[in-house]
């Protein structure tokens, strides 16, 4: 990654973008969530595939990209999900929590880390394999890839009565030059 300063701000700007989408105030950046997120997304480079992080009352989305990705479509890429959100019945739902996280009102804050897999390089006997799992070997980054991983706080997609109601809302409509 040739700016890795510039990437994390193209990464919070278009979490942001979205946000104000949906009624939602923009994030602030973390030091320590971003020191977090760095040293779990290394430890998820070391690996070769995601496992999460489960830090107490911290959301979190975790990706593996090719290197060349672009802040803008890496976030899409979780925010697509909305298109799969039925805003008419608010909850959890399968196959959005990305999206959600993203837009939920209630969170304050990120702090975002980015390593790279090189496979072969890396001293790690792990690499590429799932720790106790009991099918062969598999391997989910691919080398080069780099793992961008986004902690939140508080954490989002909290799935207690009410909660996505008001955390997850509709788009606004947008209005249109005359």
């Amino acid at each position: 990654m040739k700016d890795r300063q510039h990437f994390l701000e193209g990464l919070i700007s278009a979490h942001n973008t979205r946000r104000l989408l949906h009624g939602s105030p923009p994030l602030r950046w973390s030091d320590d969530l971003a020191h977090s997120a760095q040293q779990w997304a290394e430890r998820l480079a070391k690996q070769a595939h995601i496992t999460y992080c489960e830090l107490s009352g911290v959301g979190e989305n975790i990706t593996f990209f090719p290197p060349s990705i672009d802040p803008e479509t890496a976030v899409e890429h979780w925010y697509a999900e909305h298109e799969k959100y039925e805003f008419e019945t608010p909850g959890w739902q399968n196959g959005t929590n990305y999206f959600t996280q993203i837009v939920w009102k209630a969170t304050e804050e990120i702090g975002i880390g980015v390593a790279q897999v090189n496979l072969l390089n890396d001293s790690n006997e792990n690499v590429g394999t799932i720790p106790n799992s009991k099918s062969r070997t598999y391997t989910l980054a691919q080398d080069g890839e780099i793992v961008v991983v986004a902690f939140y706080r508080p954490s989002g997609n909290n799935n207690r009565a009410g909660q996505f109601n008001v955390n997850v809302r509709k788009p606004v409509q947008l209005s249109k030059p005359v």
